[in-house]
């Protein structure tokens, strides 16, 4: 979905300062190779397949934000009255059960607060070594 808005975003963005349409541009590049792996490989993905994933996200997190512009489109909206809630979802990918009350407090709080989620992932992504994880 992110591709689908940044790319005309990106071009109709004239007179964006060449360093940034660069940063913007190797964003779209990663989001594009992690969309090639999803889609040329099998469901679930092999390990080689999922430490690319890891790398390329690792290389997308180096690269920042993308714009906020974009970021405002893809938001999912406000469920309307009687819609889905974090509740509804959790229940149906079938976590109701299986997560404590703390952990679904957290999943609540990051889905209510993009800024947190975003540092809790550069944070999760900065505890992974260059070279992926290894097995012990």
């Amino acid at each position: 979905q992110i591709t689908e808005k940044m790319e005309p975003w990106l071009k109709s963005q004239k007179g964006l300062p060449a360093a940034e349409r660069k940063r913007y541009e190797d964003q779209l590049d990663v989001y594009h190779a992690i969309l090639g792996v999803y889609r040329s490989r099998p469901d679930p993905l092999p390990e080689d397949a999922r430490e690319e994933v890891q790398r390329l996200i690792g290389n997308l997190q180096l690269l920042g934000q993308p714009p906020d512009e974009v970021m405002q489109q893809i938001q999912p909206a406000e469920p309307p009255e009687g819609g889905e809630c974090m509740e509804d979802f959790m229940k149906a990918m079938g976590l109701g059960e299986s997560l404590g009350a703390g952990e679904q407090d957290l999943l609540q709080k990051l889905t209510n607060d993009p800024e947190e989620l975003t540092k809790v992932m550069k944070d999760l992504s900065a505890g992974f070594s260059d070279e992926g994880c290894k097995q012990q």
